[in-house]
């Protein structure tokens, strides 16, 4: 039996650099944008509508601006440029990213799970027990792993052989046997 951790060390590879720097964007944005922040881009506008936006000068707490260093610390490595013009993200789970209540932060390394062989497991808004159920990982399925772990939280994704996300969500890590029928990365 394999685990996740010694999947991503064996299997890990970079992903595209146009996918990380839109979901980097989103979650970047994000945040402000759970601030108040106007937007004045036609990405902002399309990705966020403004509705209720106090301003463009906004306010964070310190937790919030320590993940906008993050993501900014990441886009200024990796060289990401989104396009601002364009309205719309290339992410297959932005419909599920609006119900989170802890933002993920993309990675540069990514693994999946070709097959999941453990029990339906719930994913949370959060990481945290008391966050609301947002998906769910059922038998088979292939579950992406692309963001940064918070303790042993980590955000992912469902889909089927095509790839095409069904769920995603928050999975505490440590309340499973990590058992797959196959890795990739």
């Amino acid at each position: 039996m394999k685990s996740l951790a010694a999947a991503f060390c064996l299997f890990a590879a970079p992903v595209l650099a146009g996918d990380t720097c839109h979901d980097l964007w989103f979650t970047r944005n994000a945040v402000i944008d759970r601030a108040g922040y106007c937007f004045g881009s036609p990405l902002g506008q399309a990705v966020f509508d403004n509705r209720g936006c106090l301003g463009k000068s906004v306010s964070l707490p310190p937790q919030d601006e320590r993940l906008v260093a993050q993501v900014k610390q990441m886009e200024a490595r990796i060289g990401c440029r989104v396009n601002n013009k364009q309205t719309y993200l290339n992410l297959q789970d932005l419909h599920l990213r609006y119900q989170l209540w802890d933002l993920p932060v993309h990675d540069e390394f990514e693994g999946a799970c070709l097959g999941w062989l453990g029990p339906a497991m719930g994913l949370r808004a959060g990481h945290r027990p008391d966050a609301p159920l947002v998906g769910r990982i059922n038998p088979g399925d292939y579950v992406k792993f692309s963001h940064i772990p918070v303790g042993s939280w980590t955000y992912v994704t469902t889909s089927g052989p095509d790839w095409q996300v069904i769920s995603g969500g928050w999975l505490d890590r440590s309340q499973y046997e990590e058992r797959c029928q196959d890795f990739a990365g």
